[in-house]
């Protein structure tokens, strides 16, 4: 990549800007970093901008931010934990400001739980279901907090014009005049301020190769990645962000491209480790368009089916395209991607990695029970996977104590064991999932579901 000299008028410009901006108001700013050059050269300058301003002016708090999706490519989760811890100690130090936080989706929204427990396809272009999820829902939890705290507030980002014709246009609504701010698209009391978007991306390297970090990064490493990258993924707080699937900067589980060339060039580059997460990656994408692992219908076409062929109709499945609608992940192939998980999970454990959490094994445990799975399911998978925590999964460990106990009980009432096991397993795991209040209406869903297989099979 050819270095440019760094133009210091442009950047003391951006500077004296926010400079203004900053002491216009006490709206508080909300800075998104992704840990990509833009977020950086934003997060720089905020730094700078703060640094030149004498101790009585800093009269507002400056939050940064950044969205981990639990399913972070490992070298960038690292690169990006080690920025933030590095940052909050520098703002420390320099009695700057600053709040660092690191947010992370709700157990109910993270990748597996949908993925495995629900059995949602691997996204695409189409269905890009992860995107809200994992990066906005967060983003937007926050931003709402504060805009409640404090009636407004400024949300930085590292967009730039130069990007895109369609970022051009996109940067060019909704502005307001004074210091080029926009109205939020979705989030009411939030404005945007895009402070680098005149910047080209010579701009931004010849920044960051001459400007030291004020937190101690080095910012050569970034030439590392962006080396053979096609972009990155940037901080996303609306659904207007373009996909990131190529990118080094990107989820290692992201099937939206057809490639993941960011893993792949850094096995190139010698990370060979990352191979296993790599096979997976594609075996996940390999199998989303395979109608051998996908249920025929959706889950709300299910009772139509049922009501249709009650009253005599013809049933018509939902398409698109031309092309029929196929329904989540069958419970089969929701068991195999836990399975090899799990075995990917192995392979890559001398670099301390873990590619799923307790909770998530028990979300998804419950949500199996909700499409009427084997009580056993999940217990059999870990057993047959070594895991290492079984014991601290308290919904299996119950089941081993009281399986023979529950078997007389039920034999006794002449109640199907497994009905009362999914409502067992509801009961107890439901405040890790959702909200307690909904736990009625969770179990009369279970209830219902079994009555309607009952129909189904004496159909």
């Amino acid at each position: 990549m050819t270095q440019k000299t760094l133009d210091k008028n442009s950047i003391q410009g951006i500077i004296e800007e926010m400079q203004r901006l900053y002491l216009k108001d006490h709206r508080p700013w909300i800075v998104g970093f992704s840990g990509g050059k833009d977020s950086t050269c934003v997060a720089q300058v905020v730094f700078h901008m703060l640094m030149e301003l004498p101790h009585e002016k800093r009269n507002k708090v400056v939050h940064i931010i950044s969205s981990n999706t639990l399913v972070e490519s490992p070298l960038i989760d690292r690169r990006i934990g080690n920025s933030l811890s590095n940052m909050e100690k520098a703002a420390a130090e320099m009695n700057l400001p600053i709040i660092v936080k690191r947010l992370r989706p709700i157990l109910d929204d993270t990748f597996w739980v949908n993925l495995i427990g629900r059995g949602y396809p691997s996204p695409n272009r189409w269905f890009r279901w992860c995107t809200d999820r994992l990066k906005i829902r967060p983003a937007t939890r926050y931003i709402l907090e504060q805009v409640k705290q404090n009636g407004e507030v400024i949300v930085l980002l590292g967009a730039r014009k130069s990007e895109s014709a369609t970022r051009a246009q996109t940067l060019g609504k909704y502005e307001i005049p004074d210091f080029k701010l926009r109205r939020h698209t979705s989030i009411p009391g939030a404005f945007v301020y895009t402070p680098i978007e005149e910047l080209n991306l010579m701009n931004v390297f010849a920044y960051l190769l001459q400007v030291p970090s004020p937190w101690g990064d080095n910012n050569r490493d970034l030439l590392t990645f962006y080396g053979k990258a096609d972009g990155e993924c940037p901080s996303v707080i609306d659904t207007t962000t373009s996909p990131c699937g190529r990118s080094r900067f990107g989820c290692w589980v992201c099937t939206v491209a057809v490639r993941d060339r960011a893993i792949e060039g850094l096995i190139e580059d010698g990370e060979t480790w990352l191979k296993p997460l790599l096979e997976f990656r594609n075996w996940i994408k390999q199998i989303r368009d395979d109608p051998s692992s996908r249920e025929e219908i959706r889950r709300s076409e299910r009772r139509k089916k049922i009501i249709s062929k009650r009253l005599g109709r013809d049933f018509k499945p939902e398409e698109h395209r031309g092309h029929k609608v196929l329904g989540p992940f069958t419970l089969e192939t929701r068991h195999e991607i836990l399975r090899r998980l799990l075995q990917t999970q192995q392979a890559v454990k001398e670099r301390g990695l873990r590619l799923i959490t307790v909770e998530e094994l028990k979300a998804i445990e419950t949500l199996w029970m909700y499409d009427e799975d084997d009580p056993c399911s999940m217990m059999n998978i870990l057993r047959l996977s070594n895991y290492g925590e079984l014991q601290e999964t308290p919904v299996i460990t119950r089941r081993l104590e009281n399986e023979v106990y529950l078997q007389e009980i039920c034999e006794q009432c002449k109640v199907p064991v497994q009905l009362i096991e999914r409502l067992l397993t509801i009961e107890e795991d439901f405040s890790t999932l959702s909200k307690k209040r909904d736990v009625y209406s969770r179990l009369e869903r279970v209830i219902e579901e079994h009555i309607y297989s009952e129909i189904r099979v004496r159909w």
